[in-house]
């Protein structure tokens, strides 16, 4: 279950949730907790991590080589807003954490709702710890059945403006879902992603 928006308005001082993807989604349920108390709701979640090494560091001109698990090397040069770059070392391993999360709700709505609620937010390291951060973005909106295929495997929406989308589900628990809903029933679509960077001394 997707949706698209223009993601904004997130207080930026985020603290810990700088180095946790998870703390960020965990923070965020928080906000679309109302969907504990309707009739029915789903979410799917998937996380991706890569590591990498760092090979060479230029602190002059604050360039970083980073080494993938292929074997590929890339360089990149820091800017100003990273921050801690004197602490990063030939060997710290650069770990790359992504997390995203569909959640939909059948709601009690007669009609869909013309707004779609928006936030994003980023955080850094703090002065001192090792360099990191977090950006995160949550975007809501709120559409109408039109149809629902044999065995839930798919379903056709109306969003706002009316536009058709038809929707192709792989996931028993998506299906499932799927499989209660009937045409007029209005469902709130939620998407949430956050990617977290942090860079820690080999063999941590």
């Amino acid at each position: 279950l997707r949706n698209e928006g223009i993601l904004k308005n997130m207080p930026t001082n985020l603290g810990s949730y700088a180095r946790s993807p998870a703390a960020w989604l965990s923070m965020l349920a928080v906000l679309i907790g109302g969907c504990a108390s309707a009739p029915a709701s789903v979410e799917i979640s998937d996380v991706e991590e890569v590591a990498a090494v760092v090979t060479a560091v230029d602190q002059g001109r604050r360039l970083v080589t980073i080494r993938g698990p292929q074997g590929n090397e890339v360089t990149f040069q820091a800017g100003p807003e990273v921050r801690n770059l004197a602490q990063v070392q030939t060997g710290d391993v650069v770990r790359l954490s992504y997390e995203q999360a569909y959640i939909a709700t059948r709601t009690d709505a007669d009609e869909m709702s013309a707004g779609v609620p928006v936030a994003a937010g980023a955080a850094r390291a703090e002065p001192g710890q090792r360099p990191g951060g977090m950006i995160g973005a949550m975007a809501t909106i709120t559409v109408r059945i039109e149809s629902v295929g044999p065995g839930g495997r798919s379903v056709t929406y109306a969003e706002p403006d009316e536009q058709l989308h038809a929707m192709y589900l792989r996931r028993e628990e998506a299906q499932a879902f799927v499989r209660s809903l009937r045409p007029g029933d209005i469902v709130e679509l939620t998407h949430v992603e956050a990617l977290a960077i942090t860079v820690e001394p080999l063999g941590e």
